[in-house]
């Protein structure tokens, strides 16, 4: 066929050849052409794109070699949240996980048996891509769960991923990033000769280079991502075993070191397997990823505050270094809780240097026989705090004493003491009960103003010790009541920098509900917990009248939490407190909404193309209305709002009797609320 007879036909020949060609050296690693012909198919398309610009795909191939640069990476919510797994660390706690699983399936009477599979957990970047009926049309980073940033033109350029699908499918797939140690170290060298710092991993490396502007650069680090997870299909997928086996079917690299088990046995064996084999292969390994591999189950175990419950990460035992205890000291927290920290000469672990560790508590040190002069073995898991391990006394200096826990807190010289549960079970730790602590002062406004609570420009550790120390703030209100008068004579200050510590004040004082409980400093509520509180109850008032039952009625809320959330709301002084506080701010309107009624108890499945909501705007509503969104057709859905071109839901809800809604019947029943 001559050029000008069909230049559309013949790019989009060689478009589908070089795809073909793609996965098979790619993805399945069974290239059936050599390099020098896969290139020349390759320069026939360039040359062709060039002729007939009109005719180039933005999903051709030749998109790969990057070349753009770009002004900044724009930032997008997630359709659906990217959550992370609970991690575990021995074979005991996953058993338990299993356990509390079995618990929650058999009170909703679902005595199946889970299987499980087993995946590694490659120390990489997550990411997020999203393909409308076969086209990639967006890739992002996870980001905080819910907002990541745009890469799509980086990931263009990972031949690992395709352009076009093999099937013109809708779905969301999540995958991980990595590059190959080998390319760390060829890559560190560059840096090095350039007077750039080298890449601490393989995980960083991958994470600076997805970020990078320039897309050509990103094009010649030889980036691959992992295909791991489907989400959002609009197709039905019963296990995660055949999630793995459809990616790879799609034209995706699929990590062949998945495994599917009957029990936990089998994925303990396995995982031992990999504890040293991990460090012979060419991407970063740090433990596995268990999923319940029947989906079904997945909607009935939910979530915790932060994390599903179907699945967990078995980390791998962390990296080790030994290195000089050159003393221990006691750090107060905000609670009270007397913490024994060793001070270290330290040494790298984990990718970053360490000179300070945990030692936990009293029984501890005394576990350990931890001294000061001794060799110590600290170990860091990720982003785990550093610990102490173990000691090794062989290299112990003569004439070392054992450490004596003080009987009093360090900061203002009050007794500690251990505290008794409601079981009568003792604490591990000292706790000061001195009100007027100032060290316990200290950690509390300095929780208060950090980034996850009141955020206040321009008011950091630093400044709230000096202003603490000057008297300009006894507690924590006397923030909201600083005036430009009161800092800018202060030493370090001036009419500007006043001016901008009093603006990021009021700025603060605009606050969501979720990060006012977070605030609060309540013992045992995270950032997650509080984000599920003020999605539960919606208004301060509900919580403050709240009772001990309501609050361990809440989803992802355990007993230990609901006694203390219970303890404080009904303390005279803390009530004072959070009422005086409610003076000085403006908890936004969104987060103070009451729940709507209209769709209490109900359980929706989606199903089709809606015409005037997108999904995630029907999940809102549904949930604003007091009804929640499954995943899957069952008997114990109320509603399937099917669009155009439903998928085999539509099928499935015929089949158990489920009540089917058109668009136009949902709306229907949202006016008569």
């Amino acid at each position: 066929m001559k050029e000008s007879s069909g230049p559309q036909k013949r790019i989009e020949s060689l478009m589908k050849e070089i795809e073909k060609h793609r996965i098979l050296y790619h993805t399945q690693d069974a290239p059936e052409i050599s390099d020098e012909n896969y290139d020349s198919l390759f320069r026939q398309l360039e040359a062709l794109e060039e002729r007939h610009p009109e005719y180039a795909s933005p999903l051709s191939p030749t998109k790969r070699v990057g070349g753009e640069i770009l002004d900044h990476f724009e930032k997008v919510p997630h359709e659906v949240p990217q959550w992370s797994f609970d991690n575990v660390f021995s074979y005991e706690e996953l058993l338990k996980w299993e356990e509390r699983n079995t618990k929650i399936l058999e009170k909703a009477e679902i005595f199946e048996k889970p299987t499980y599979m087993a995946e590694l957990k490659i120390d990489g970047l997550k990411v997020i891509l999203t393909y409308e009926e076969g086209r990639l049309v967006r890739a992002a980073t996870r980001g905080d769960g819910k907002i990541g940033e745009d890469i799509t033109e980086n990931i263009k350029t990972v031949k690992t991923i395709p352009l076009l699908l093999k099937k013109p499918v809708s779905l969301t797939v999540i995958g991980e990033a990595w590059m190959k140690k080998t390319d760390l170290e060829r890559i560190n060298k560059e840096q090095v000769a350039a007077g750039l710092p080298p890449y601490a991993n393989t995980r960083n490396l991958t994470a600076g280079t997805l970020r990078l502007l320039d897309t050509k650069i990103v094009a010649q680090r030889n980036i691959r991502i992992f295909a791991y997870d489907i989400e959002n299909a609009n197709f039905p997928l019963m296990s995660q075993k055949e999630e793995l086996e459809t990616l790879k079917d799609l034209g995706f690299l699929v990590s062949t070191d998945s495994r599917h088990f009957t029990n936990l046995l089998g994925v303990e064996k396995y995982y031992k397997t990999w504890v040293d084999r991990r460090n012979k292969e060419e991407f970063g390994i740090d433990g596995m990823v268990i999923k319940i591999n029947e989906n079904n189950l997945w909607d009935t175990l939910g979530y915790t505050a932060k994390s599903p419950r179907g699945g967990i990460a078995y980390k791998f035992p962390g990296e080790e270094a030994a290195t000089l205890l050159e003393s221990i000291i006691l750090q107060v927290g905000r609670t009270g809780a007397i913490t024994p920290v060793a001070l270290l000469e330290g040494a790298f672990v984990y990718g970053s240097f360490v000179r300070r560790a945990t030692l936990h508590n009293e029984a501890e040190i005394e576990r350990l026989d931890a001294r000061v002069g001794d060799t110590v073995v600290i170990k860091k898991a990720g982003d785990v705090i550093p610990e102490v391990v173990r000691t090794i006394p062989e290299l112990r200096p003569a004439g070392s004493t054992p450490f004596v826990f003080p009987k009093t807190c360090p900061s203002c010289g009050e007794v500690i003491k251990k505290e008794v549960d409601s079981k009568g079970v003792l604490s591990a730790a000292y706790f000061c009960k001195n009100e007027n602590c100032p060290a316990k002062h200290l950690e509390y406004f300095s929780y208060f103003v950090s980034k996850k609570a009141f955020n206040i420009d321009g008011l950091g550790e630093k400044s709230v010790e000096f202003f603490v120390g000057e008297g300009l703030l006894k507690t924590p209100l006397d923030i909201f009541t600083l005036k430009k008068e009161d800092v800018m004579y202060l030493e370090g200050f001036g009419e500007k920098s006043a001016d901008n510590l009093i603006e990021g004040i009021e700025k603060s004082k605009d606050i969501s509900l979720a990060k006012c409980i977070y605030a609060l400093g309540i013992r045992h509520i995270g950032e997650e917990s509080a984000k599920v509180l003020a999605q539960h109850f919606k208004a301060i008032e509900n919580i403050l009248s709240a009772t001990a039952e309501d609050f361990l009625c809440v989803p992802g809320i355990g007993k230990k939490s609901a006694e203390e959330l219970f303890l404080y709301f009904s303390n005279p002084s803390k009530r004072d407190f959070v009422f005086s506080l409610l003076g000085h701010i403006r908890l936004k309107s969104e987060e103070n909404k009451k729940v709507g009624q209209t769709f209490l108890g109900k359980t929706f499945v989606l199903t089709g193309t809606l015409k005037d909501f997108s999904r995630e705007e029907v999940k809102k509503i549904i949930e604003q209305e007091g009804g929640k969104v499954s995943s899957s057709v069952s008997s114990k859905t109320s509603y399937l709002l099917a669009g155009e071109a439903p998928g085999s839901k539509y099928t499935e809800a015929e089949k158990v009797g489920v009540k089917i809604l058109t668009e136009e019947d949902f709306l229907s029943l949202l006016s008569k609320k």
